[in-house]
């Protein structure tokens, strides 16, 4: 770097170093904007008045109070609305993963009638929201039976997931040698044998970061769960945090913020411990 920022008579070049600090301004500037708004939410949940904006970055008397409240408080029931979080976006994530990952194995080695047609009736899928269709969703679960149960939303979770799955497994699937898999079945393994031992340990990566996909968006996801889900004990995080915000008379922003501090700590630590299956995940398929 240094030999680059030098001309041919051994000076500096001031345009490319004035180029190289622009640079880390930007992006100190893109950190700033992007950090800033988590550091008051976590600033606002060691707060002791209820107030949010006015007031000072860093509290003057920090307290804990608002991590006791959260499991003390009948009106926050945050374990509840956690394991009822997690038990939804755990089975959609799992059930994406059963339903798409052979039919992804198909897409991306076999040849049939209608595959090209139904793989970009797939990516015309991915272009509308799914929150488009909430009245007909809504229809099929009355008929179904299925409104104010976790398996409605779990369902409408893992079948909105489907397209996008199926192209990210795809384009994964075709970055791997066709080699292999007839290299094990030369040896007697049957093409079921030769996809579960050969190509899916081989598809590890890929398999975590559909995963992840999968449970983030069910994690967070607020309007569906909303429309499905009528009792107070089947609520998810998304839809509790919002009852946080719905007050006669103000908003506990401290309590919510503690609630968002401590929704956000599971993904954290699953994406620090998944970082290499996520970049390699990404990076091979998309290269393909």
């Amino acid at each position: 770097m240094a030999a680059s920022n030098r001309r041919k008579d051994g000076r500096r070049n001031p345009v490319r170093i004035l180029g190289i600090v622009a640079m880390y301004l930007i992006l100190a500037m893109a950190c700033l904007i992007v950090l800033y708004p988590l550091i008051w939410v976590f600033s606002c949940s060691f707060k002791s008045t209820a107030g949010l904006v006015g007031s000072s970055l860093i509290p003057a008397n920090p307290t804990l109070a608002n991590y006791r409240k959260i499991f003390t408080d009948p009106n926050v029931n945050f374990g509840l609305w956690f394991f009822n979080t997690l038990k939804i976006s755990l089975v959609s994530a799992l059930a994406a993963l059963v339903l798409t990952t052979p039919a992804a194995y198909a897409f991306s080695r076999m040849r049939f009638s209608g595959r090209l047609h139904t793989l970009i009736g797939f990516m015309i899928c991915q272009m509308f929201p799914g929150f488009m269709a909430i009245v007909a969703l809504y229809t099929l679960l009355g008929w179904a039976g299925l409104i104010d149960t976790h398996l409605g939303l779990i369902i409408l979770y893992a079948g909105g997931s489907i397209p996008f799955s199926i192209w990210l497994l795809k384009g994964y699937f075709d970055s791997l040698p066709v080699e292999i898999e007839e290299s094990a079945m030369i040896d007697g393994a049957t093409k079921f044998q030769a996809f579960t031992r050969i190509l899916l340990p081989l598809a590890k990566p890929i398999l975590y970061v559909v995963g992840l996909i999968n449970f983030l968006g069910p994690y967070a996801e607020y309007l569906l769960a909303q429309v499905v889900i009528n009792s107070g004990g089947k609520w998810t995080l998304a839809m509790g945090m919002r009852s946080l915000t719905v007050s006669q008379f103000a908003t506990d922003w401290p309590i919510f913020s503690a609630v968002s501090v401590l929704t956000a700590v599971p993904i954290v630590i699953v994406f620090l411990s998944a970082e290499k299956y996520i970049v390699s995940g990404l990076t091979r398929g998309a290269i393909k």
